[in-house]
């Protein structure tokens, strides 16, 4: 079908966008381990019916071992998923929503080149054209950003703890790669998330005013954040990702995570009523462009090259 890479790109970053005032309703009822302990449970709990039907179905074949697969799923959590909702919580909350927008534009940089050093992905011209443009255009979109941005000494800690989560992020993209090519999509989200879970209820415990089990407390208002979270930005959008990312090489989808700024101005205008400017649109069409080429123009080609190669080793007939 075409465009179904960069259509379901567009439709995890929406998804992925309404993180953003969910967060900060959420946020206001909850400390970060609690908000991110039922975020990742709610998810977990959404993809459980489909991942032990999966298991019913699969067929037995050899895996990794357990051992070995306990190991790669607890650096996935802990290096992957902690640092970009608990540790980017701590850093906002010690530095700016602004300095959080500008050092997030690093994610798809980080996560080429973490792809590139671990994974031996290549930097085609085009993968690095495509993460031009989009960045380019993220850059026009988050022009008031840009010129809010404070990167003081006094914001040092918050800032280090914010490029950290970012390259969290990053991490967990490209170590899922590399665990997508023994385990299914289901699998690797629920096996990171159940021991996620389990480092977020200790952080909850230890650190928080209050822990994520005085759940009675929260009004409906956080319920409904969390199930957003849970469901949305944690449940579909990442099963949909991890469909995606199975597909397609890590390079190809690291410019479409710009489409998330853009569709995060989208939902402001919309629902804050937000004004729109023309220069948010243009880098709004700059970013599709950037999706587009990797995700959709360089996969076709790839493909028709695969294609042509049997006929082109052929011997010639005599």
């Amino acid at each position: 079908m075409r465009f179904l890479n960069l259509g379901t790109l567009c439709l995890v970053n929406l998804m992925w966008a309404a993180q953003y005032p969910a967060y900060k309703v959420a946020s206001d009822h909850l400390d970060a381990a609690s908000l991110n302990f039922w975020t990742l449970l709610i998810g977990a709990l959404l993809l459980l019916p489909f991942f032990l039907r999966e298991r019913a179905k699969a067929k037995p074949q050899a895996s990794t071992k357990p051992g070995q697969a306990l190991l790669q799923f607890t650096l996935l959590a802990i290096l992957g998923i902690l640092p970009p909702s608990v540790l980017l919580a701590w850093g906002i909350s010690h530095s700016t929503a602004a300095n959080a927008a500008i050092l997030s534009l690093t994610i798809p940089v980080l996560m080429v080149l973490m792809a590139f050093l671990l994974l031996g992905e290549h930097l085609t011209l085009i993968r690095i054209l495509s993460l031009t443009l989009a960045l380019g255009g993220t850059l026009l979109i988050s022009r008031q950003d840009l010129a809010g941005g404070s990167f003081t000494v006094a914001l040092l800690a918050g800032n280090a703890v914010i490029l950290l989560a970012g390259a969290g992020s990053a991490f967990y993209n490209v170590f899922s790669k590399n665990l997508l090519q023994r385990f299914t999509e289901l699998e690797v989200l629920m096996y990171g998330y159940v021991i996620a879970i389990i480092c977020c209820a200790v952080l909850s415990i230890t650190f928080d005013s209050q822990p994520f089990y005085r759940a009675s407390v929260y009004p409906m208002s956080a319920w409904l954040a969390l199930l957003v979270l849970g469901g949305l930005s944690w449940g579909l959008a990442m099963v949909l990702w991890m469909w995606v990312l199975k597909r397609l090489a890590v390079s190809q989808v690291s410019a479409s995570i710009y489409l998330l700024s853009f569709f995060g101005v989208i939902l402001s205008a919309l629902t804050l009523r937000e004004r729109l400017h023309a220069f948010q649109l243009a880098g709004g069409v700059l970013v599709f462009a950037g999706a587009f080429l990797t995700s959709e123009y360089e996969s076709r080609r790839l493909v028709r090259q695969a294609e042509a190669a049997p006929s082109n080793n052929k011997l010639p007939s005599k």
